[in-house]
């Protein structure tokens, strides 16, 4: 039976799932390793398949770091505060641009230059505070707190909304807050707010609403809310006109020294801003010229975020199969003679994956070499 015969023109035009056929789900997968590799007589003879599920979910996670086209990409307008929250399933960063008002995308370059270590707070002489003389207390961000409003949450909802001194529900609250801060507090019977909320979106239609990343019962609370903690070193650095001396590329400043640049960090050769990655806290801090700029996070996930996310391009099918059959024969006593065997067929699969999904056409790279002021002959 033809795997469309289920399926007609007239369904597919008219459903969500454009492209699907280009992909097997991993349910697939480990079906048919089942019936291909394990049995009687094969390669495998017995094995649970509850271990065939948890290999061919390693196997996606590997394939999806260097293999499979598993980019993502999330674009945000960075607010005042110069961060960017990682995303829920994010691994490890592609590439961070920001878009002109052209369309046209341009490189941010991460800088080595500084960090944001863990600011312990101190006092007067020195000496370290503690909180509830247990813990170290670290420094909040700019060495300060929010102001303190009765917040008024919507039942069963993840929004808030803030009263000003009057009683009026404030109009922006993004103008009073920014994200990723985090709420303390508690309302009239005690109740306090769970640890860990933060701020994670404003509404542009509802401005008077702030997203959180928890739900709060319904009601009304005096909140305090603060910005997180941050070192002197970051705030010195994201606060600064210049990093080379009076000389600032990520400030627009271009010549104000000529001559005195020779031999820069050509990390720090241009105007297109730098971004630092606290992934302790989840944030992406950027400098000071990207305020107010369109940013375009591409970033890589493991592939096993939803069910939806977990297939594999018909390319590299078949590197999934010698994947698994590779993990298993290498984890059981049994299969340790074959082991060897399978890791060249796996070594070879992946290779072959790869080029399949590398999608090179020779019009393209022609068009390319053209561009590079070669003379091609076509």
């Amino acid at each position: 039976m033809g795997l469309l015969d289920n399926q007609t023109e007239h369904s597919y035009y008219n459903s969500n799932n454009f492209g699907g056929y280009q992909f097997i789900s991993l349910d697939h997968i480990i079906n048919n390793f089942m019936i291909a590799y394990v049995g009687e007589g094969k390669i495998i003879p017995k094995v649970k398949r509850t271990d065939v599920a948890f290999h061919a979910q390693r196997a996606i996670q590997e394939l999806s770091y260097d293999t499979f086209k598993s980019t993502k990409s999330q674009e945000i307008e960075i607010p005042p505060s110069l961060t960017m929250l990682l995303p829920q399933d994010y691994v490890n960063y592609v590439k961070l641009t920001w878009s002109d008002s052209l369309g046209i995308e341009h490189i941010i370059y991460p800088t080595s230059k500084t960090s944001n270590p863990k600011a312990i707070k101190q006092n007067a002489d020195g000496s370290y505070v503690f909180t509830n003389d247990i813990n170290l207390a670290e420094q909040t961000e700019g060495n300060s707190t929010a102001e303190t409003h009765e917040t008024l949450s919507f039942p069963s909802t993840n929004t808030i909304s803030l009263n000003d001194a009057d009683g009026n529900i404030v109009s922006d609250i993004s103008t009073v807050l920014s994200l990723g801060m985090e709420l303390h507090g508690s309302d009239a019977n005690g109740n306090d707010i769970p640890p860990g909320i933060h701020i994670t979106a404003f509404d542009s239609t509802q401005t008077q609403v702030a997203y959180i990343s928890n739900t709060i019962p319904g009601g009304t609370y005096d909140v305090t809310f603060t910005k997180g903690q941050s070192s002197n070193t970051w705030e010195s650095f994201k606060s600064a006109t210049s990093i080379n001396e009076d000389d600032d590329y990520k400030d627009d400043t271009y010549w104000p020294s000529l001559g005195g640049r020779y031999g820069i960090d050509p990390a720090h050769a241009q105007i297109n801003g730098s971004f630092y990655i606290d992934e302790l806290k989840g944030k992406i801090h950027f400098s000071s010229n990207i305020s107010g700029k369109t940013v375009i996070l591409k970033y890589i996930s493991d592939g096993l975020g939803t069910d939806e996310e977990m297939i594999v391009h018909k390319f590299a099918e078949e590197a999934m199969y010698k994947s698994i059959a590779y993990a298993i024969l290498s984890t059981t006593i049994a299969g340790q003679p074959l082991a060897p065997s399978f890791q060249q067929q796996k070594s070879a699969a992946i290779r072959t994956a790869k080029l399949r999904l590398s999608n090179l056409k020779i019009e393209e790279l022609t068009q390319i070499m053209r561009g590079k002021s070669k003379w091609i002959k076509h």
